[in-house]
């Protein structure tokens, strides 16, 4: 009688034992997710307060503290606004603030004077740009360097460590030598 249901039996136990298979294979297959880094949360723009120096056809001059990604017209706003002799279409008051930015609001007819720090076409100069700290976006302010080099020095830094020297921008082969030259007077190793 055994060797009648030998083979159900047998049947039975093959099949049970592929089920048992398929379910171990599916389980593993839908083990835990991959690590995933996103590198644009590493070079996000910093938060907090920032001290920004507004000055020249401004109500109040002076100091004020902002806050990370505010824009020009924020500090020009809590500077008591412009005079009624300032040249506003010369300045971009859309741009966005950085902790150390020299705001200068000019009067019609006046001409900015670079104080030796970088500066652009909106009345706003700020201290040199650290590549060692700076976000993409920060980077991508200063001249020749667009999106693709910006990109570039941020992962270079965070895969190769910290730049001990401006020409290590050439040397890891991020830039070209004739834009590090643009640059050289407008960026930093450290504070």
């Amino acid at each position: 009688m055994l060797d009648r249901y030998r083979n159900v039996i047998t049947i039975a136990l093959a099949a049970l034992l592929a089920a048992a298979v398929v379910a171990f294979v599916l389980e593993r297959r839908d083990g835990p997710q991959p690590l995933e880094i996103d590198l644009a949360d590493l070079t996000a723009t910093p938060s907090g307060p920032i001290e920004v120096y507004i000055t020249g056809a401004v109500v109040q001059p002076g100091v004020y503290e902002m806050q990370a990604g505010d824009r020009v017209i924020d500090v020009l706003y809590e500077a008591g606004g412009h005079t009624p002799d300032a040249d506003l279409e010369a300045v971009n008051l859309a741009l966005r603030l950085q902790d150390e930015d020299q705001v200068t609001v000019p009067r019609v007819g006046e001409t900015l004077v670079s104080t030796g720090r970088t500066s652009n076409v909106a009345g706003v100069s700020s201290a040199k740009v650290n590549i060692n700290a700076a976000t993409a976006a920060e980077l991508d302010t200063l001249p020749g360097i667009g999106e693709v080099y910006s990109e570039r020095i941020v992962e270079s830094r965070l895969s190769n460590g910290p730049y001990v020297t401006v020409d290590e921008l050439v040397e890891r082969g991020v830039i070209p030598r004739g834009t590090l030259d643009k640059i050289r007077d407008l960026i930093t190793l450290g504070p």
